[in-house]
């Protein structure tokens, strides 16, 4: 499974946010961080990568381990999202909307899922995030923290083979930013799949990320590993502030410094 996009234009109404975006190939076993100021286009690209935002003209392709292109009407199959915006008022316990999600898997997949292995699967992945603890509680009654937390266990237990989070860490505190993005990397190595990932820490993004991808004004600024992109001179044009990057055993460091 890979990702690549062309010349990507999408649009909310006659506001123009992505103006012609290119997105070199991201390919299965990484993680790439999506890094950029507010308003860039981060996550309206995830939206359009997912299908739920439709694009005005561009390409996104998706091309499955055969070489194929995934059409639009099979994307739902391979593609795992966390939206930025997660469902508050859903009557159901943690534990349920993950065994929802599961049985959502169709396709190819479908015919090994069945009940049994939906709670059991369920289960595990509330484990392995460390939310078992909250399976009989309802949705409407977490923190945010812990709602973005049962948001990737309804992603992971489907085992997608894209994974598209939208500022997953933005309400956790930092053990669980840590153990989140470490558990997603471990996913993505283990499935040989692929992570994009929306964030703003900068840190963060260095250290458990493959490569990163800066936007700005809806355009790619610079796409590659962290140290090759996380410079002082590319966080100055595209954030707008001075900082020193300090190697830390090869993974970039950013530390801000006054101006």
């Amino acid at each position: 499974m890979s990702l690549s996009i062309d010349n990507l234009h999408v649009s909310y109404g006659s506001h123009q946010v992505l103006k012609g975006l290119i997105v070199t190939e991201l390919e299965r076993g990484t993680v790439t961080g999506l890094l950029g100021p507010n308003a860039c286009g981060k996550s309206t690209l995830v939206k359009t990568i997912a299908g739920i935002k439709k694009a005005d003209s561009g390409t996104c392709n998706i091309i499955d381990a055969d070489g194929r292109l995934v059409p639009r009407n099979e994307l739902r199959d391979v593609i795992g999202y966390v939206p930025q915006d997660l469902l508050t008022s859903a009557s159901l316990t943690a534990f349920e909307s993950i065994v929802v999600s599961s049985r959502r898997v169709r396709g190819r997949r479908f015919a090994r899922i069945g009940q049994d292995d939906s709670l059991l699967q369920a289960g595990i992945v509330m484990e392995r995030l460390g939310i078992a603890h909250l399976a009989q509680r309802y949705i409407s009654e977490l923190s945010g923290g812990q709602r973005q937390l049962v948001a990737v266990a309804q992603m992971l237990v489907r085992e997608p083979e894209v994974l598209l989070l939208d500022e997953p860490t933005s309400a956790l505190d930092l053990r669980h930013q840590v153990e989140l993005l470490q558990l997603v990397r471990s996913e993505v190595k283990k499935n040989n799949s692929l992570a994009l990932v929306a964030i703003h820490d900068l840190n963060l993004a260095a250290r458990y990320c493959d490569n990163v991808l800066v936007l700005k004004d809806g355009l790619t600024y610079s796409q590659g590993g962290p140290g090759q992109v996380l410079t002082p001179d590319i966080l100055f044009e595209v954030y707008g502030f001075r900082a020193r990057v300090i190697d830390d055993e090869g993974t970039p460091v950013v530390c801000p410094v006054n101006s």
